[in-house]
């Protein structure tokens, strides 16, 4: 029996917003055979909002592109239709990730930050590892802490308790939050993707990305979040005692790499220059 806390936040999932239905709609026009980059600049042209997200995210820096995009079919060319269909997909999350969050006390843009560059990481090992599907990494890596979004106030009226568990047992956040909330925010995370009818492989890459092992479909893409969640620690704006940034150890297995190797990987990417204007937080 669910306690009427998590009931309210399994409740407050329900009540978002489903997918708009443009975005249904220049999604289900990318998956056409006979798809024009004019015929997407002219659907997206009507949402001013969904225009500037995609403009913004091609001029991005810490996307590592160099050249700067004035126009909506310049920055469709650019991106591509994989990138294109993940700012679809993230488009309703986006502007919330900007906010502030007082109950895991970041402040605004933060987990916008932390978001965008373990979903950057996420592509990056995708690609360094040979998953099939990089854009799958980046999207999952973008929206694996959404979660947050809905848990941020009941983690602000309890934040003393867990700030001190998660001291005291030395134990992860989202499992604290699991034992003194009754759900964690990668749960949540998993629900809203549910309800915006995203596929099980991003479902469980987001609910999962801190215990990958328990994945349904593909161990490997929440393994690798995992991983990219792991290595942001080190291009974080601020610190935080309710940031988590621990390496699960069936990461490891499942995406059969070792210690040594990992801190190879860790080095190659910060070399990489794929986060040319990120440094670490002193």
């Amino acid at each position: 029996m669910l306690s009427q806390r998590v009931q309210n936040i399994v409740q407050s999932v329900a009540s978002l917003r489903p997918m708009p239905s443009n975005v249904t709609r220049i999604l289900n026009e990318i998956e056409k055979k006979d798809v024009t980059i004019e015929g997407l600049t002219g659907l997206i042209g009507l949402d001013q909002a969904l225009a500037a997200l995609v403009l913004q995210m091609s001029n991005s820096v810490s996307l590592g592109y160099s050249r700067t995009c004035t126009t909506l079919y310049e920055a469709i060319m650019l991106i591509g239709l994989g990138r294109l269909k993940t700012i679809l997909l993230s488009s309703s999350a986006t502007g919330m990730m900007n906010r502030s969050l007082s109950g895991y006390r970041q402040g605004a843009g933060e987990l916008w930050h932390h978001s965008l560059v373990t979903a950057v990481a996420s592509e990056w090992l995708a690609r360094t590892l040979r998953y099939p599907n990089p854009e799958e990494a980046y999207i999952s890596g973008l929206l694996h802490d959404i979660g947050k979004l809905l848990l941020d106030q009941v983690v602000l009226s309890n934040y003393n308790s867990i700030v001190d568990a998660v001291q005291k047992y030395q134990a992860p956040l989202w499992q604290v939050e699991e034992k003194l909330i009754g759900i964690d925010h990668a749960t949540v995370g998993g629900l809203i993707a549910e309800h915006w009818n995203f596929p099980v492989v991003l479902v469980d890459a987001i609910h999962f990305h801190h215990a990958p092992s328990f994945a349904r479909v593909n161990q490997r893409l929440p393994a690798i979040v995992n991983l990219a969640n792991s290595f942001s620690q080190d291009y974080q704006l601020t610190n935080s005692a309710l940031l988590s940034f621990e390496l699960h150890p069936e990461s490891m297995n499942i995406l059969k790499i070792t210690p040594a190797e990992i801190e190879a990987l860790k080095l190659k990417m910060k070399n990489s220059g794929v986060f040319p204007t990120l440094q670490k937080t002193d």
